[in-house]
């Protein structure tokens, strides 16, 4: 049953949980906001309006709870190869362990048993089965299965006890009596563990003619040298596809991983997603020890995907995880180059006509206030409008010498020192006038450069910038020291964006990009000075097309351009203005590749096997 579960598990129950999570978070909510206004009312002398607050809130939080559960009871679970039901055994099961943790919930908000009866039944598991036996003895698995569950937990008995079943159907799961297609039935999931039979042996076993009528029938879909197994993830994946279903899992045999059975897998990834995979497993089939794959899919929503019990970043068709980048390892020729800006830690930047004031300003002991009140970007500024802020940034002097920037260090007495006093940190709390961190890598590297590259460390799209080489990145920013058209070029590409959205982490649904694992592991390309040439020509005018969008509208963001980006490579349109720099990147990408020496355009895959081949390859040499 253990193995049965890790297809029941995720197909059925991750789901199904997350629902109900959801469900419970928001009942609970409504209470406990409903407490804090009722304590509120009866705190102003209204017992009776805080005592219908409170029901009010409990009948909210009641209709929530009672509303999944018969968002449970309509749940279908097929297995069209439904043998003796034990995969459909064990999703009941599983299903009645859920409902008794929603009549719990519904307990809490004064709805009683006799108000809620389990409403979870045998009928909710649809089974196919050619054997008419085998039909049989799935419906009587199934009330085993029931009144074995009702009996463990103290529980509730229809009458009569057994019932027929109209749900399990002894039929061909593929093929009507006239040879048509055989339909399924409506069913919320899908899963369980299709026949093995290899293309050669369907001819011995199904005959000559079934086999080509199947041929026949899904001929349009699969290739004919399909083993038979193939052919159940192909209608899950329609009825997935459809929207009638909203995940799906099997067990199969291992070869579905390759040669003309892996179509079915590619179609899968085709219109929706696999989301977990055991690629090869012991599995016992008729008293024999074979070996399996499963593996599980949906329309693409399942954002958490897992191979082999671990976590990946994505799965192919052949039920692997090519490029696994983390297995990169840091240049030697990337080092010293990428920077987190410094931790402020206090109020240290200033609006920008506060710090304008400030630098024109001068000192009784003749210092100029530009050396600490330097110009200062935060993410935001990267990827909407600059905000023209400045910082000020003592770096490392001492209080004494900092105290001769009389009005930067009198605003930063005032401002930052009383919360840096309650700083857990000791040294934070006695070097109180310095940045919390000071940066001195960064500002050492940035230095000899009249610009350098920025890029926000969370942000939607990646977007290098030019940042002046005066100006001071927040700690939301990654400072790259490199001023040249050519870097900065290639780490606006596209080959950059897949290795840089791979490699980087994520903050909710926005990459995060890391400098150690971004930028120090990517593999920048060697190329002629003719392909040096045109990528930093591509790269100038990417620049140039940015700043002429955004000069047309004071409203207009990077980030929004890069939206209309996206938009548009997915739906072009040629009228509209963004179309400019979409086809600036386009070249640009085109131009990057080829000093790679490579053909463009190449999937996601392929470019992150490349790269980690070829950061591979340097490694080697660099060792």
């Amino acid at each position: 049953m253990q193995d049965i579960e890790r297809i029941v598990e995720p197909v059925v129950m991750v789901d199904l949980l997350r629902q109900w999570d959801a469900v419970r978070e928001e009942a609970r909510a409504l209470v406990t906001t409903a407490e804090a206004q009722a304590a509120q009312q009866e705190k102003d002398g209204s017992a009776r309006k805080a005592a219908s607050t409170r029901e009010k809130a409990r009948l909210a939080a009641a209709k929530l709870v009672t509303d999944f559960q018969a968002h449970l009871g309509a749940v279908r679970v097929l297995d069209p190869a439904c043998g003796s039901g034990n995969f459909l055994y064990v999703a009941l099961k599983r299903l009645m362990d859920l409902e008794a943790l929603v009549l719990a919930e519904a307990g809490l908000y004064g709805v009683g048993s006799f108000d809620l009866p389990p409403i979870v039944h045998p009928r909710q598991m649809l089974g196919i089965e050619i054997e008419g036996f085998a039909a049989e003895l799935a419906s009587v698995t199934l009330w085993i299965g029931y009144i074995q569950w009702n009996h463990t937990h103290g529980g509730y008995y229809q009458v009569p006890v057994l019932q027929q079943l109209e749900n399990i159907e002894n039929r061909d799961a593929l093929l009507n009596e006239d040879g048509t297609e055989a339909d399924w039935p409506a069913a919320t999931y899908i899963t369980g563990n299709p026949p093995f039979l290899g293309d050669k042996v369907m001819r011995d076993r199904l005959g000559a003619e079934i086999t080509e009528a199947i041929r026949k029938v899904y001929g349009d879909r699969l290739p004919g040298q399909s083993d038979l197994v193939c052919y159940w993830p192909e209608k899950a994946r329609a009825m997935v596809e459809a929207g009638i279903t909203r995940r799906a899992g099997f067990v199969t045999t291992n070869s579905i991983r390759g040669g003309k059975n892996r179509v079915v897998l590619e179609r899968i990834k085709a219109s929706g997603d696999l989301f977990m995979a055991w690629p090869d497993e012991p599995w016992l089939q008729d008293g024999a020890a074979v070996r399996v794959s499963l593996f599980a899919f949906d329309g693409g929503s399942e954002q958490v995907k897992v191979l082999a019990g671990q976590p990946v970043a994505d799965i192919n068709p052949d039920l692997t995880a090519h490029a696994d980048v983390t297995r990169a390892v840091v240049l030697a020729e990337n080092r010293g180059l990428s920077f987190q800006g410094p931790v402020k830690i206090g109020p240290f930047e200033v609006a920008a006509e506060v710090g304008a004031r400030w630098r024109n300003e001068p000192n009784p002991d003749g210092v100029d206030n530009r050396n600490v009140v330097r110009p200062w970007v935060n993410g935001m500024d990267l990827t909407r409008r600059r905000s023209g802020k400045w910082i000020v940034d003592f770096d490392i002097m001492d209080e004494v010498e900092a105290a001769r920037f009389v009005a930067p260090f009198q605003y930063v007495l005032e401002k930052v020192k009383p919360e840096r006093q309650n700083n857990a940190r000791e040294v934070r709390r006695r070097l109180w006038w310095r940045l919390g961190e000071t940066g001195s890598a960064l500002k050492t590297a940035v230095a000899p450069l009249k610009r350098f590259i920025g890029i926000a460390r969370v942000a939607k799209h990646l977007i290098p910038v030019w940042v002046d080489g005066e100006t001071l990145p927040d700690s939301a920013v990654v400072a790259i020291a490199r001023d040249d058209d050519f870097t900065f070029g290639v780490l606006a590409s596209t080959i950059h964006r897949f290795w840089a959205l791979k490699q980087g982490t994520a903050l909710e649904d926005r990459p995060r990009y890391t400098p150690s694992t971004c930028f120090e592991t990517f593999p920048f390309p060697n190329p002629t000075d003719e392909q040096r040439a045109e990528i930093e020509k591509w790269a100038r005018y990417v620049v140039t097309m940015r700043e002429h969008l955004l000069a047309q509208d004071a409203k207009a963001t990077l980030t929004g351009l890069y939206n209309d980006v996206v938009r548009l490579r997915a739906e072009p349109d040629a009228t509209h203005p963004v179309t400019a720099l979409v086809k600036a990147h386009a070249d640009l990408d085109q131009a990057v590749a080829a000093a790679y020496g490579w053909e463009w355009p190449l999937s996601e895959d392929e470019v992150l096997a490349r790269l980690l081949a070829l950061n591979l390859e340097r490694a080697g040499h660099a060792s």
